[in-house]
């Protein structure tokens, strides 16, 4: 009985020397585990602020446009010295500039990949005239840029306002265009005026439910306090245009060298739930259907170019293909830029590699 207690006391002490090892070992491995992620986060944080920093470019330089006999300098910044098809990035706004979409110069690793602000904006010319802010009329800027840089064989990468120059550019010089790109796209101005902004407006939450109202009472009406109608615009922005807050250096270099005027005379001076301006009429998705290159089409799941309305545009495409990004609005390139640049550097292998 006495050596029965003691075979089991030795059991029992084995069995807690094993407890406390494999305990040790869960510790240890959990401490791994955390040691890993947050090294991986630490990278992955790294990563999103060198690629959302301004570039070093290999050459900045300027485009001559001349148009309607007057003469034109448009900044462009190119980086990269890759193998591979130059990418051409278009801004969107209309008024933007180039800085929300740094992002792509991570590209440049394997082709040069170019910037360039549209006229009005950023480092480009200002002129103060109003009749040069038209679609048309950028269309033809567009075919300024290719020219002035000799492009013959090239991508061309859009994000909003600047998906509506792809692709009616694209329409217009399809000669040399291996792939066509369009993120958080907006290709018929109507149909989000008529189903995409209704609906933007009765998701918002804040004042009492009433923000929608509160913005069309203000825009379209002019009453209503100016109190109220910030804060309803500002859960709009946070909820559809970007997520990321505070905002990192490139959306405050987006937001300093923007041209308001352009965006007031083209799409609004306010929200972007209403749009009064020049592009009220414009519809490219006719255009669309006509491209034979290959398309990529992306939008953030909260973006403000919403899922659906992505996915209705996408429909005039030849066999698009088409995502959806998680945790992301309207600004992609800022809120996603690694889910993002996965996705435009598979699309782009596949296209060079068939």
């Amino acid at each position: 009985m006495f050596d029965g207690w003691l075979m089991a006391e030795k059991i029992s002490h084995q069995r807690l020397l094993c407890l406390i090892v494999f305990c040790a070992f869960i510790a240890a491995l959990t401490i791994g585990c955390m040691s890993r992620g947050e090294k991986s986060m630490n990278e992955e944080k790294a990563s999103v602020e060198k690629i959302l920093t301004e570039p070093d470019y290999d050459y900045e330089g300027f485009v001559d446009y001349f148009y309607d006999g007057d003469a034109y300098k448009l900044w462009y910044g190119r980086i990269g010295s890759g193998s591979g098809p130059s990418a051409l990035v278009l801004h969107g706004g209309p008024g933007g500039n180039h800085h929300n979409l740094v992002a792509f110069q991570a590209l440049a690793d394997q082709r040069p990949v170019i910037f360039y602000d549209q006229m009005g904006c950023g480092k480009s010319d200002r002129p103060d005239n109003p009749s040069l802010w038209t679609a048309e009329r950028y269309f033809d800027e567009v075919r300024a840029v290719r020219d002035g840089l000799g492009l013959k064989k090239y991508h061309l990468i859009g994000h909003s306002w600047g998906t509506t120059l792809a692709v009616g550019f694209t329409a217009k010089h399809p000669d040399g265009i291996l792939s066509v790109s369009l993120h958080s796209p907006v290709l018929s101005f109507p149909y989000y005026i008529d189903h995409v902004a209704p609906t933007l407006k009765q998701g918002l939450s804040c004042l009492n439910g009433k923000a929608g109202q509160v913005i069309d009472d203000y825009e379209l009406r002019g009453v209503g306090t100016k109190n109220d109608y910030d804060e309803a615009c500002m859960e709009f922005i946070k909820r559809h245009v970007t997520c990321t807050w505070p905002l990192p250096e490139a959306m405050k270099k987006l937001i300093a060298a923007r041209n308001a005027a352009i965006h007031d005379i083209m799409v609004a001076s306010g929200s972007e739930l209403n749009v009064p301006g020049n592009l009220k009429t414009v519809n490219v998705t006719s255009q669309l259907s006509r491209l034979n290159v290959p398309v990529l089409i992306t939008c953030g799941n909260d973006d403000l170019c919403t899922p659906a309305y992505t996915k209705w545009q996408a429909g005039f495409a030849n066999d698009p293909q088409c995502h959806i990004i998680q945790g992301s609005g309207h600004m992609t390139p800022v809120d996603r830029p690694l889910e993002l640049l996965r996705l435009q550097r598979a699309f782009l292998r596949e296209v060079e590699n068939p």
